[in-house]
């Protein structure tokens, strides 16, 4: 059984989310997508999500109940949930690459999906404004 993790901050859940997660579903038996925590958000996009991660969270498992939605570290490269949950791979979306980096530092599997219109379903682009 092939488990996978997805990590993102899924605010305002848009069909840039769902293709990702329809995508990361398709490859794998059980997909664990770990939803930012607010501190961890501010640190990376310099902004608090318009959303608690409960409803993020929730948004995520009500679009497949397959998925199983957690929260992630409190702490910013602490990698615990990857210690926790043990994937075979990590699936990573087009602008993730920062993760990417770390995660050849560690030897840890990972594959990037392919973006769905981003230059219309972006968040920083769908929550301009707003």
């Amino acid at each position: 059984m092939t488990t996978a993790l997805a990590f993102g901050v899924f605010d305002n859940l848009h069909e840039g989310h769902k293709d990702f997660l329809s995508q990361a579903l398709k490859r794998c038996d059980e997909l664990i997508v770990v939803v930012a925590r607010p501190e961890i958000v501010q640190i990376l996009k310099n902004r608090l999500p318009k959303q608690t991660i409960e409803e993020r969270a929730e948004a995520v498992r009500s679009f497949d109940p397959r998925i199983k939605a957690v929260a992630g570290d409190s702490t910013l490269g602490s990698w615990e949930v990857l210690r926790s949950n043990h994937p075979d791979i990590i699936f990573l979306g087009y602008d993730q690459e920062g993760m990417a980096d770390e995660l050849k530092k560690q030897n840890i599997k990972f594959e990037f999906l392919a973006a769905h219109q981003p230059e219309k379903y972006k968040s920083s682009i769908l929550n301009k404004g707003s």
